[in-house]
């Protein structure tokens, strides 16, 4: 039997129609990918820039890292389409402004999707000029019980993870050695990476808050005037001999271990599709396990640390409410300033 041409274009227009959507809703889409700093040497940019390289492939898409700083990370987060058009690679600052109150409520987790956790840097360090007269920050309050009239400048960005990692080291000072000494400590703020050197190189600053990694090269270096020292680590790094502050006997109140690791989510506009999440998750997987990802994360001395987006969701909630006890106890950023 003969089909007439009309009714073979309705079969054809019909099968077309029938034909399955692809299973990935990202392909061929462009991807602006938003991180809370302004810098391209910290450690914000080189997860964000290689966690997109790679995972762009995986979704046959064209991601792009755009550097617009925190306060416009997050709102971009508020008011972008949940299209996966624009979406959010950030670490713990992301819950720690809001936390901190540095932010507005409106900013909190609760407000965006959670995607999956894409990488892990262990190596929050804290820095001196080679020549400081300490090289730990164990020793930084023995310095200044022996220098009563000497104080000590730590350059650290409000509401960020360099924030939580002050405080935790001004109360340990304070519950050792006394108010006093604590109150020498004092605060410089900083922005971003290379505003935090150039803190440190002026000596506007005595000790910075960076990425282990975005200042290696300060510390090979032998002119004087640049060269630094890493005075300890949020966290122990594999095959890095700088001691963690847990190393160094910087402990809670309770006397328990201080430990933190920067953790790198990607953020949702509200209301993502629940299929461009799964989308995520199984390519981030994918990204995960491949080999040559891992030796770029590892050759910066990161680590990638997949988990999907329900478990990240579960990770991420449950960090924040530990760290909570620990800013209500904290004094103001402001009464430390310098």
């Amino acid at each position: 039997m003969k089909l007439s041409r009309k009714v073979l274009i309705a079969l054809l227009v019909m099968a077309a129609f029938a034909a399955p959507v692809s299973a990935n809703p990202f392909d061929g889409q462009n991807v602006r990918v938003v991180i809370g700093s302004k810098s391209t040497a910290g450690d914000s940019y080189l997860i964000a820039e290689t966690v997109s390289r790679h995972l762009g492939k995986a979704l046959g898409a064209n991601m792009k890292v755009d550097a617009v700083g925190a306060a416009v990370a997050l709102d971009t987060m508020q008011k972008a389409r949940p299209d996966g058009k624009t979406i959010m690679m950030f670490h713990d600052m992301t819950y720690l402004g809001v936390s901190f109150k540095a932010y507005d409520d409106i900013y909190r987790l609760e407000n965006m999707e959670i995607g999956p956790r894409v990488a892990q840097n262990p190596g929050a360090a804290w820095a001196a000029y080679k020549d400081a007269p300490y090289n730990t920050m164990a020793e930084i309050p023995g310095y200044l019980k022996a220098n009563p009239d000497a104080k000590v400048r730590m350059a650290c960005e409000a509401g960020g993870v360099s924030h939580i990692g002050f405080i935790a080291f001004w109360e340990w000072v304070k519950g050792k050695y006394g108010k006093d000494v604590a109150d020498r400590i004092v605060v410089i703020v900083g922005g971003s990476t290379s505003d935090k050197i150039q803190l440190l190189i002026d000596r506007n600053a005595d000790v910075i808050f960076a990425d282990y990694t975005s200042l290696l090269d300060y510390t090979k270096v032998d002119d004087k005037k640049i060269a630094m020292k890493y005075v300890g680590l949020l966290d122990n790094v594999e095959g890095i001999d700088v001691p963690s502050y847990a190393d160094q006997g910087i402990t809670l109140a309770d006397g328990s271990e201080f430990r933190f690791s920067k953790d790198f989510l990607i953020y949702l506009p509200k209301n993502f599709p629940a299929e461009m999440i799964k989308a995520l998750d199984d390519a981030m997987k994918a990204v995960s396990e491949d080999p040559q990802f891992k030796a770029d994360m590892a050759k910066m001395s990161y680590r990638g640390g997949y988990l999907n987006s329900a478990a990240a969701k579960e990770f991420i909630y449950k960090k924040r409410d530990s760290l909570q006890g620990l800013i209500d106890s904290a004094p103001s950023l402001d009464d430390l300033v310098m």
